[in-house]
């Protein structure tokens, strides 16, 4: 029984078949079959399903690959311990969430190569759900997501950086005087419902019995301000503190909720990892980045 087999497991039951699996782990699917019934061989027991079109783990393969998760955590976790103190270096896998894409996190990753030039990072871009997913296969280190709103496994942790307030976001000169009126006065540009963010703003639309119209509907920050730019619509929207300050000289605003609904924004990671020092690092970035200045008024 290899590392290797193990992690081959572990992709096939995070990914669903053989052929993801070997697609994540840079296999020919035939390679990753023989390696699952080697396994199978050596366990002696059958660990799927095949009936179906995709193998489904049984009720031994549960078993197994709960524990060859542990394993390989406490692996990368040896791998992490034996780091030289403060390496930053190597490559980071990053996801992050559009909106963190496109405000604090450019600025961050600026200062950080200047300060270590070995580091280096690769970003994908996705909706927090799929980030959290892609945390717990393996395919991220870590994760810039909103805060998950579930309870996060014992071997994960999420840790927050930054909170932002929830803002209808208006065309400038908007005649309206509350949020009800803004409702009932113009179209919504409605965030995707899917997305956590989505969410929060249907309870709280719900919680005050606003029926908004509904138009159109994003995953983009960006999209829906500048489709409200063109006085197409309201948005509801969580805006940092420089999206803030930006917006509030070309729209008009009121804060959205009673008391104002608010997000928290973080990053989601493994306990332990083998990039954890360079995860780190963007964290208490990040954390200072969006840390408000004490001149700044909103």
């Amino acid at each position: 029984m290899s590392l290797r087999s193990l992690r081959i497991l572990a992709a096939v039951a995070g990914k669903g078949s053989f052929a993801a699996a070997a697609e994540q782990m840079g296999l020919t699917q035939s390679a990753v079959s023989l390696q699952i019934r080697n396994l199978e061989e050596e366990f002696g027991v059958q660990l799927f399903e095949r009936t179906g079109r995709s193998p489904k783990l049984n009720m031994n393969g549960k078993l197994v690959v709960e524990r060859v998760r542990e394993m390989l955590d406490i692996y990368d976790g040896i791998k992490a311990d034996l780091a030289p103190s403060g390496a930053i270096k190597g490559v980071l896998t990053l996801g992050a969430v559009p909106t963190v894409l496109t405000g604090p996190l450019p600025a961050v990753l600026g200062r950080l190569r200047k300060t270590h030039e070995e580091m280096q990072v690769r970003l994908v871009s996705s909706l927090s759900a799929e980030l959290v997913r892609q945390v717990e296969e393996g395919d991220l280190d870590a994760a810039l997501t909103t805060e998950p709103p579930f309870a996060i496994p014992p071997h994960c942790r999420w840790q927050a950086y930054d909170e932002e307030p929830f803002f209808v976001v208006a065309p400038q000169g908007a005649a309206a005087a509350t949020v009800q009126e803004l409702f009932e006065t113009y179209p919504f540009v409605r965030f995707d419902k899917t997305a956590w963010a989505g969410a929060l703003v249907d309870a709280q639309l719900l919680a005050q019995g606003i029926k908004p119209r509904e138009v159109m509907e994003f995953d983009s920050l960006e999209a829906a301000i500048s489709l409200v730019e063109q006085g197409l619509g309201i948005a509801v929207v969580p805006l940092n503190r420089r999206r803030l300050e930006t917006a509030q000289g070309h729209f008009s605003l009121a804060p959205f909720g009673t008391p104002q609904l608010t997000r928290r924004v973080g990053m989601y990671q493994k306990l332990r990892h083998p990039r954890l020092a360079l995860t780190q690092l963007v964290l208490d970035e990040l954390a200072t980045e969006c840390r408000p200045s004490r001149n700044t008024q909103v």
